[in-house]
């Protein structure tokens, strides 16, 4: 039996619960276009091989980014820009957290919320680098928005990659974090002065009127209401995960894979339909990451979908600090002039012990690179050697096909 998808799901419920919900807008729009993706509906297209030039014509994608169907190409090609412009240093990962308390708050302000979200993390983490009491360099973030758990229920957050050091001010040496294998600054700074920033951001928000207080929500709307829910959450340690440098290029590699064009579930994780319930798998984080299975209606899984689309145009992958897409390019090809000369004149300061230190980054950037090239998988079904290509559009009914 064929495995059954998200799409698969929208297809055949997808009518039913926008009459049902009364759905306008972008959410019907959305149910619409992902039911008719890579179906007729679509139209297709040709593609010839690259080696044995084998020609077989597929539907046309949808290529909406909450389509879990048309993720796979956008992630190659950005995963191929974003390797090349790895740094030959270690990568920390970091994960913010919104209090639960903000949640519903985020699903009526969606811009404004994960907005600030950007806004407050990427403020903490380059003003925090540039103090000469923790690092004194201008550093780089690359941050994804999730707004999900594993039930699919709200739970913004943003995960950041950033480099294990920065560009001196006058961009003359790398400087190195001080430390090898933890985080340079103290978890409980950040997590306060992420606290604050958020906090700060949403009071200005509110004072510019610019957050909606529809339905439930009109019990904070008032001042005093809204002061009281702020000063609680003052009171709150804010979640703030931290892990230890990448020590492989396939860590790298997984994380960019895993996290930059996720969606709020995969249809690997559906394991069947039945009876007008959905079966899916979930890691259960507050049982040590075992993975157990869950049942939801049709409709409330539907529903939790559709929490997590994001507003047209707002971008849920951002760049701060030296990677920023304006002086990305000099401030990587600088970065990695400067960590060369480090190597030429073997002056590595505080990332790795040992005489062949460099000598082992020659050896990583090489896997990286054999990495990305086994990443683009080869995928003709005749020749198993080549690359299915993009030939042109087919008209409706080809003949000799």
């Amino acid at each position: 039996m064929s495995k059954i998808t998200i799409c698969d799901i929208l297809r055949e419920y997808g009518g039913r619960y926008i009459s049902k919900n009364k759905l306008k807008g972008q959410q019907k729009g959305i149910i619409s276009l992902l039911s008719s993706c890579r179906t007729q509906a679509l139209g297709s297209h040709y593609r010839e091989c690259n080696h044995c030039s084998y020609l077989d014509k597929s539907y046309n994608s949808c290529r909406n980014r909450h389509c879990p169907n048309c993720q796979h190409k956008d992630r190659e090609e950005w995963l191929d820009k974003r390797m090349k412009e790895l740094l030959p240093v270690g990568y920390y990962h970091l994960v913010f957290t919104i209090p639960h308390q903000l949640n519903n708050l985020c699903l009526k302000n969606k811009k404004i919320m994960y907005g600030i979200l950007f806004k407050a993390v990427s403020q903490t983490i380059l003003e925090l680098c540039k103090d000469t009491k923790h690092l004194g360099a201008d550093t780089g973030l690359i941050t994804v928005l999730h707004t999900w758990g594993q039930s699919m229920m709200e739970h913004p957050h943003l995960h950041c990659i950033m480099p294990a050091g920065g560009l001196s001010f006058d961009k003359t040496h790398w400087v190195h974090t001080r430390k090898k294998n933890d985080f340079f600054i103290y978890f409980k700074v950040i997590s306060r002065k992420f606290r604050g920033k958020f906090l700060d951001l949403l009071q200005k928000a509110y004072n510019k009127e610019e957050l909606s207080f529809k339905g439930k929500l009109i019990t904070i709307a008032g001042k005093k209401n809204f002061t009281a829910l702020l000063s609680s959450l003052y009171k709150k340690e804010w979640v703030v995960n931290i892990q230890k440098p990448f020590a492989h290029p396939k860590k790298v590699l997984e994380y960019l894979s895993r996290y930059v064009f996720r969606i709020a579930i995969s249809d690997r994780r559906i394991e069947k339909v039945e009876n007008g319930i959905v079966h899916f798998s979930i890691k259960d984080y507050k049982r040590n990451g075992i993975f157990r299975k869950m049942k939801l209606e049709i409709n409330e899984f539907i529903r939790r979908f559709l929490l997590h689309l994001l507003p047209k145009g707002f971008l849920k992958i951002r760049y701060y600090g030296i990677f920023t897409n304006s002086c990305r390019k000099e401030n990587i090809l600088k970065s990695k002039e400067l960590l060369n000369e480090e190597k030429a004149e073997q002056k590595q300061e505080d990332f790795e012990d040992g005489e062949q230190v460099w000598e082992k980054q020659d050896t990583i950037w090489t896997e990286i690179m054999e990495k990305i090239k086994k990443h683009l998988k080869l995928n003709c079904p005749v020749c198993k050697k080549g690359r299915m290509r993009f030939v042109g559009i087919a008209p409706d009914e080809p003949p000799g096909f």
